[in-house]
């Protein structure tokens, strides 16, 4: 990965974003975006986007999202302590004794999880699972009159990790899901402008997918595409208590992947092997009987039906504050949706019709 392009990604990862609070990293989007975009603009709920070549006939969408899991705070106790439930699908398993950072009105208050030592734990509390309703967090607040001099209910928390390279292309970082999207939306906007593309290329930063899609639906809903390429993290299957028989095998450093099935459009999807083909870049295959988990939920059914593919960076742990991705799988999907745009011809359109596919 190039240095630009990198340290690019580093800032969003950087960034504390949770659903419906996405204005930080949707900021360090704008600002790599505006140089080679035609028009940058947001909306009312803070989706941002990003157009090339804005009065071509033939449209696709670049779709990533731009929020990630967290918390909020819902009460603070007689002692001070912060109570606070799940925004999106935070695991409450990993979350006793994380730092986190409590997003107060007048800027960032450091926190701590709550958790038990081993040898005070009695009854069921060395065995059961614990549960959100359980979780709390300490600032260090005298009192609930202290910590409301700087805290309220209403104000979010994200864990307090940043990102950290591993071994060799290995990246982990709190945020992965889905700032590789948002990432992979500006990076391939930028290729396509390098490429000379002529087609109108909207590139998204969309918000609040992990609390139901619904910063995707307004973008599909504006802009209308004639195909959308949706890029998330997708879970690997190669560490531990992972199953491989209902994900398939999907692994780190093997290349980016693309989800089969549900809103998936089958000529987008064939299409998309073929390019990857042509740059010889592996395409590993996550099967998605039913729902895919991503924002191509709600684009697909919008007005009169988006065709959709949906790219993937294999992802180890997901949802917990160190999200695993190989770097060299995330570069290669810029790559992709650049080649993609690339092969659609003039007013061609991707369509499912009676006895297989159209090409």
């Amino acid at each position: 990965m190039q240095k630009k392009p990198y340290e690019f990604l580093l800032s969003l990862l950087e960034c504390h974003s949770p659903s419906g609070h996405e204005a930080a990293a949707t900021r360090v989007w704008l600002d790599y975006v505006t140089p080679f975009a035609d028009e940058v603009m947001t909306d009312a709920y803070g989706n941002a986007f990003a157009v090339l070549n804005p009065k071509a006939k033939q449209s696709v969408m670049f779709d990533g999202h731009s929020d990630e899991v967290g918390m909020m705070v819902t009460y603070i106790d007689e002692e001070g302590y912060l109570w606070v439930s799940a925004i999106g699908g935070i695991d409450p398993k990993v979350l006793p004794g994380m730092r986190v950072l409590v997003h107060a009105p007048d800027g960032d208050i450091r926190g701590v999880v709550g958790t038990i030592a081993p040898h005070m734990q009695t009854g069921d509390l060395a065995t059961r699972t614990i549960q959100m309703n359980e979780i709390y967090v300490d600032i260090g607040a005298k009192d609930k009159a202290d910590a409301g001099r700087w805290v309220r209910p209403g104000v979010t928390v994200t864990i307090d990790h940043g990102p950290v390279r591993l071994l060799g292309d290995t990246l982990c970082a709190r945020a992965c899901d889905n700032r590789i999207g948002i990432w992979s939306s500006a990076e391939g906007l930028r290729r396509c402008k390098a490429a000379g593309v002529k087609h109108k290329v909207i590139a998204c930063s969309n918000v609040q997918e992990e609390i139901g899609l619904h910063g995707a639906a307004m973008a599909a809903y504006r802009w209308d595409p004639d195909v959308c390429l949706v890029v998330d993290v997708g879970n690997s299957t190669d560490f531990p208590d992972t199953s491989k028989q209902l994900r398939n095998d999907i692994r780190l450093g093997a290349g980016p992947c693309q989800r089969i099935g549900s809103a998936a459009h089958p000529a987008v999807v064939d299409r998309l092997d073929e390019v990857a083909a042509a740059k010889k870049i592996n395409l590993q295959r996550i099967p998605i009987p039913v729902r895919s988990g991503t924002n191509a939920g709600s684009i697909y059914i919008t007005r009169k039906g988006i065709p959709c593919g949906i790219l993937s960076t294999p992802n180890r742990y997901m949802h917990s504050p160190s999200e695993t991705i190989d770097l060299k799988d995330l570069d290669a999907i810029p790559t992709l949706m650049t080649e993609f745009v690339k092969s659609i011809k003039p007013g061609e359109t991707f369509t499912v019709h009676k006895g297989g596919r159209l090409k």
